[in-house]
């Protein structure tokens, strides 16, 4: 997918003279009511506070610049306060590791005094390590972290924290939910989780129009994910917000634990510093650790974005690449199937395009630990050839894979630039499912849909559609793989909803202007005419003359014709004098601008809170035919494969405590071997 930069026509004051924005309409008498772009006076049904438009160099802002480059800040507390991560209500697997911390604010550092006790319903529980981590991240804060706790065995626990300083003292209590795994029936040995980004149900149901069809009424056949043995719900929000991400919303997924906006693998501490909130861990963690199950990771993203990144890595702050992909190397977090874009990432800052600011070449670092490796289409396909390998790498653009759209039915070589030869995503997923089969204990594989979302935030619908097509095809690859199995269960689901809808049909030939009336909706609907001629699942012309119409519950101002681009254009550029929104000039020149409905520096749709389906197949999938919060996706994949987690680390007591208490000094580096009641200061 191609973002290029559009900028007005410095050279035509013409037609600078003809883009106003709402602000510039105010006051002027007739004109108060009206919207001209391009060379087109058209109606405006409204003219709400905007700023002046400045003519300066429009750029592109990347969709999610609020989630990827915002500043991490604590929020400003009166008095003294405290808080306890993991949050309240927050559930884990017996054995898995956590880092429990103890946040104050509003205190004086030099005299802060911190208890923490641990019960388990029965009395005190000896769980805490003697020597916690004790931090100061800003004059009024004092951090107490224990690393890589767990849960020894299922119950109900009890985490109460009391702080005392010159400043006054607070105290909270949580309650943690701890569960063994129980697989009901047959254990899952594999499993497949397919992860359409952003795709709610409008892009479900374009799909199913465009590949399969739809003649008086009914479908000509289903989506494969409309076939999934067991069907639910999945609830999104965060724990800071009722509205998502995909940082913290896949997290949820691959940890069972909510975080916030921007952070994934981590409960979202008071540093600033990305790397120092306290840790939960991954499914690639406790899956490789438990099980020595092998993780296989594919995108049509870059390797280090939000959903992929969230099944190994922990971070507050999801734009750091570089820390992502670095982790990606550890050997209790690497993925064993590696494939999408961000090849940006893994190259020394000597070579072109890289992002790094060091000379380590990961492309280099990851055939020493015995990857195969693939940059294009033909050369996966060659190492494929060449017998299966135990590792695969494949990074196959600087950035994003170029959606399907661009990438096979229409490929513009101005578009696919350096990277004419990428894989789809059916590839990548049958060659992942090769390498991953190789292991006798099982493996986990994460299969991503990524521009479903990066299409819709724009507001270009046929893409998204398109893109989820081929999600779907992917999903069919693996479910040939897994039918003559007993051993695989197989997930799809989406991280969060999207703005879109389809509200009719859009008839290029239809008489009438502006565009909107070319808009059939209820009987003037009738059926769109996309047609297949290949029968490859996908049309050949996205653009016939009766399409979808699409329409979005939230956005920007921005023209819009209604019809499919035949170039992706974003709908709103940002203006970096006022660091507000205006319409693109260059989309759909001469079309009604849609006055918007977001905040005045929004240049894209934005994620919305509604529910998401998912569907499962194979052993354990009946977990999922229900409404679940989010975080009860991984549990319900831990209870399909019957994840018995090791607790062997916690045989003995010795050395951890039920109580602590952390002085206004360092904690000192070791403390008596006590099992309840003993102190620390």
């Amino acid at each position: 997918m191609s973002d290029t930069q559009n900028t007005p026509n410095e050279d035509a004051p013409q037609e600078r003279r003809g883009f106003f924005t709402r602000r510039g309409l105010l006051g002027t008498g007739g004109l108060a009511t009206a919207v001209v772009f391009g060379k087109g006076l058209v109606d405006a049904s409204s003219a709400s506070a905007a700023p002046a438009y400045v003519p300066a160099q429009l750029h592109v802002k990347d969709a999610h610049f609020g989630t990827t480059v915002r500043r991490i800040t604590r929020a400003a507390t009166t008095g003294s306060a405290v808080r306890i991560l993991p949050i309240d209500r927050a559930k884990f697997q017996v054995g898995a590791t956590f880092d429990l911390r103890v946040e104050a604010t509003g205190v004086d550092p030099e005299t802060t005094k911190v208890v923490v006790k641990v019960s388990d319903g029965q009395g005190p529980a000896p769980l805490l390590s003697p020597a916690p981590v004790r931090t100061s991240s800003a004059p009024d804060s004092v951090e107490v972290t224990f690393k890589n706790l767990l849960y020894p065995a299922a119950g109900t626990y009890r985490i109460a924290a009391a702080v005392t300083s010159l400043n006054g003292s607070a105290a909270q209590e949580v309650v943690h939910e701890v569960v063994l795994s129980e697989a009901k029936g047959e254990k899952a040995k594999n499993v497949i989780f397919f992860l359409g980004d952003g795709m709610g149900q409008a892009a479900i149901t374009g799909a199913r129009i465009l590949s399969k069809g739809i003649v008086q009424g009914k479908y000509s056949a289903l989506l494969e994910m409309d076939t999934m043995e067991h069907r639910g719900n999945v609830t999104t929000s965060g724990m800071d917000s009722i509205a998502t991400d995909s940082a913290n919303s896949m997290s949820a997924y691959m940890t069972g634990h909510k975080s916030a906006v921007n952070a994934m693998g981590v409960y979202p501490g008071n540093s600033e510093d990305p790397a120092a909130s306290p840790h939960v861990e991954t499914m690639a963690e406790v899956l490789k650790r438990a099980r020595g199950m092998s993780i296989g990771i594919v995108t049509t993203a870059e390797v280090q974005d939000a959903t992929p990144a969230a099944v190994f890595a922990h971070t507050r702050r999801r734009s750091e690449y570089v820390s992502i992909m670095d982790q990606a190397l550890e050997p209790g977090q690497m993925p064993d199937v590696f494939m999408g874009g961000g090849r940006a990432t893994f190259l020394p800052q000597s070579e072109k395009g890289s992002r790094r600011k060091d000379d380590r070449n990961l492309i280099e670092e990851f055939k020493d630990k015995g990857f195969a490796y693939a940059g294009t289409r033909t050369e996966l396909a060659a190492v494929m050839a060449a017998g299966t390998p135990d590792k695969l790498l494949g990074t196959f653009t600087l950035g994003h894979l170029n959606v399907y759209l661009d990438r096979q039915v229409t490929p513009d070589p101005k578009v696919l630039g350096d990277f004419p030869d990428q894989p789809g995503l059916v590839e990548m997923t049958k060659a992942a499912l090769k390498v991953l089969e190789k292991n006798d204990e099982g493996f986990f594989l994460m299969v991503e849909g990524a521009s479903i979302d990066k299409s819709e935030h724009p507001l270009d619908g046929p893409r998204a559609v398109y893109d989820t097509i081929e999600l779907d095809q992917a999903l069919a690859a693996a479910k040939e793989w897994a039918k003559d199995r007993d051993d695989t269960l197989v997930v799809i689901t989406a991280d969060h909803n999207h703005a879109m809808s389809i509200a009719g049909t859009h008839t290029l030939s239809k008489e009438g202007s502006p565009a909107r009336q070319q808009n059939g909706v209820y009987a003037d609907a009738g059926f769109p005419t996309y047609v297949d001629s290949d029968g490859d699942g996908f049309p050949d012309d996205p653009n016939p003359d009766v399409q979808l119409f699409f329409g979005w519950s939230n956005h920007p101002d921005h023209p819009d014709d209604f019809a499919h681009n035949a170039v992706l254009a974003q709908p709103a550029l940002e203006d970096p004098v006022t660091e507000r929104a205006y319409p693109n000039p260059a989309r759909d020149p001469g079309s009604v601008v849609q006055i918007g409905n977001l905040p005045l520096e929004e240049t894209n749709c934005v994620h919305t809170v509604e529910d998401v389906f998912i569907g499962a197949s194979g052993p354990g999938s009946q977990g999922f035919a229900t409404l679940l919060d989010n975080t009860e996706v991984f549990h319900a994949i831990c209870a399909a494969i019957g994840l018995q987690i090791p607790t062997y680390s916690l045989k003995g007591t010795a050395g951890r405590l039920a109580e602590t208490e952390v002085a206004a000094t360092a904690a000192p580096a070791s403390a008596p071997a006590a099992t309840t009641g003993a102190l620390v200061s």
